[in-house]
């Protein structure tokens, strides 16, 4: 009897062995700092206003990976830094009439006009992707919850005496370069859905906004689609 189970706790013991050979390795976490280059595709802008086709942004990502066991999906969260510029031939100003900032069209010649707005988030990020380090293959799914951190508007052309209601006078064609911080009518905070798709080290970024960036002014619908690029740094 004692033989018996002897033989029989061997055979068990070498039946194993083929079962752990092909058991897949431990995933190693993956894709912890990320750059993103993009482009905004605002949806719902004021009527009167032409945007740039180019709405450059970049968002930098730092993020803990977490593996589940022996799979090719993981979990990831972490910080991001985000930055939407809007090029426009609009200016961004306060209207004591209305107590609110609004988008003002430009009466005059200008090089440059812009509102910047900087954000500091939180990512969470579903993710999957192929063992092979040298050659991955990912498809990343997640949301995003960003705090404003920083707004400010860069005006560079001739400088008029009142932009809202702009008239000619002597002085109008002096230049100016004008910078205002301190804004109001923006939302602090904002969620939305991001997703990513890529080989090696080059990914395509989709972000998609589920709240408004805007509030209480002509632009409370607007809201940019983000596309552009992501690379992964390590």
């Amino acid at each position: 009897m004692i033989r018996f189970i002897a033989i029989f706790m061997l055979a068990l013991l070498c039946s194993s062995q083929p079962l752990k050979a092909f058991e897949p390795p431990q995933m190693y976490p993956a894709d912890r700092f990320i750059v993103t280059v993009f482009t905004d595709i605002w949806q719902d802008a004021p009527v009167a206003m032409n945007l740039k086709t180019i709405q450059r942004g970049i968002t930098i990502s730092s993020l803990q990976d977490m593996p589940v066991g022996r799979t090719n999906f993981s979990m990831a969260a972490g910080l991001e830094f985000s930055s939407h510029n809007i090029y426009s031939d609009n200016r961004y100003l306060f209207n004591p009439l209305t107590d609110a900032y609004d988008f003002y069209k430009i009466a005059t010649e200008y090089d440059n006009n812009k509102l910047s707005l900087n954000y500091l988030g939180i990512p969470v990020q579903f993710r999957f992707r192929t063992r092979n380090m040298s050659k991955t293959f990912r498809v990343y799914a997640g949301m995003k919850a960003d705090f404003l951190i920083s707004a400010h508007t860069k005006y560079v052309g001739k400088e008029y005496p009142d932009a809202l209601n702009p008239v000619e006078f002597p002085l109008a064609g002096r230049h100016i370069k004008v910078k205002e911080y301190k804004l109001d009518n923006i939302s602090k905070y904002r969620i939305g859905l991001t997703g990513m798709i890529g080989y090696r080290s080059i990914n395509l970024y989709l972000y998609y906004p589920l709240t408004g960036m805007f509030t209480g002014n002509s632009a409370e619908n607007m809201t940019p689609v983000s596309v552009g690029v992501s690379f992964i740094v390590f």
